[in-house]
């Protein structure tokens, strides 16, 4: 970052922006890439180069752009949003068929835009397989959609599964690629799609937004680029450092572990009847930060920062702190 060169990326001239933006459309097998700060833009900026004002968009249910993005949807887009049950990620497609066809009354809306989400994060970093994205996206296609991936993580699918990222990728019209996450960029998304999406939402998208001016961005690309360059095998270490600490646990009475496809663990408290924010404060007061989600679930993070000595010590304090609680039923 330090030896960057920098130019102005508006007008073309950054060359880390520029490489790094080459860089992701080569990766995902798109046309074309634009470098963003957040994947949250990324996401909002497919929607607004897929979508009018009153169209009907289908998401997972229990999607990041559901939950954590909601307010884009209806605030910036006003779309409606028709949402369907996922099971680990993978919304059953005659379910998104009806979504497309069933609707109550005359004023039947326009369906724009369908998206999908993987690895999935709400359901504990599940992977959704190739041939469900292509059958889904062929699907929005047939109805004349727009067919986008929330794919934030999708680098850790591509390890996890020894699937190269286009092949989750390139059937799409839109992707979105988060470069920190397991990446450890400080800060950048990819948006990647065709010539003509990438163009709006470039051209138009950001400047709705107010999000045009990424001065000095030659900074955040570099490191973007280092991430993709040198960050991406490494997350296999992730991913076993997890599994180490759901194996960990998983005897443990009143809870419940999934067994990880990628870095993430996630644990039900439901079958000791105790909250999971008494867990997450216990564990905190033992240097264990872990990610309170549900009233009765919350999930702990592996990165490039956690270490062997750190999973040790996770284990050590979550087994302890799950026995002291024990079960309120």
């Amino acid at each position: 970052m330090q030896e960057a060169e920098i130019g102005w990326p508006q007008r073309g001239d950054d060359r880390n922006v520029n490489e790094l933006e080459r860089y992701g459309a080569e990766l995902t097998g798109l046309e074309a890439c634009l470098f963003v700060f957040t994947a949250s833009i990324a996401n909002l900026l497919a929607l607004m180069v897929a979508t009018s004002r009153g169209d009907q968009v289908i998401l997972d249910a229990d999607s990041h752009q559901v939950w954590i993005e909601g307010w884009n949807l209806a605030y910036i887009c006003g779309v409606y949003p028709r949402l369907v049950k996922s099971e680990r990620g993978l919304m059953p497609l005659d379910e998104v068929r009806a979504a497309l066809d069933g609707w109550r009354g005359p004023a039947h809306p326009r369906t724009s835009l369908i998206a999908l989400e993987s690895p999935h994060n709400d359901h504990g970093g599940t992977i959704v397989p190739v041939d469900h994205i292509e059958a889904l996206t062929e699907l929005a296609h047939a109805y004349g959609c727009h067919a986008h991936m929330d794919g934030a993580r999708i680098h850790n699918a591509a390890v996890a599964t020894g699937v190269p990222v286009r092949q989750f990728t390139q059937s799409l019209d839109t992707v979105t690629i988060s470069l920190n996450k397991g990446l450890g960029a400080p800060v950048g998304a990819l948006l990647c799609g065709s010539r003509a999406h990438i163009a709006m939402a470039r051209e138009r998208g950001l400047r709705w937004l107010g999000a045009s001016g990424m001065h000095r961005g030659g900074l955040f690309a570099a490191a973007g680029l280092y991430a993709l360059e040198h960050m991406v095998d490494r997350l296999a270490g992730d991913h076993l450092r997890a599994r180490t600490i759901a194996d960990g646990i998983r005897d443990l009475p009143g809870i419940d572990v999934n067994h990880p496809e990628t870095n993430q663990v996630k644990v039900s408290t439901d079958p000791s009847g105790r909250l999971a924010e008494e867990f997450v404060s216990a564990l905190a007061a033992r240097a264990v930060l872990v990610t309170l989600r549900e009233p009765y679930v919350f999930k702990m993070m592996v990165h490039h920062e956690i270490n062997d000595e750190a999973v040790d010590l996770a284990v050590q304090q979550a087994r302890t702190v799950v026995c002291e609680l024990g079960s309120s039923r």
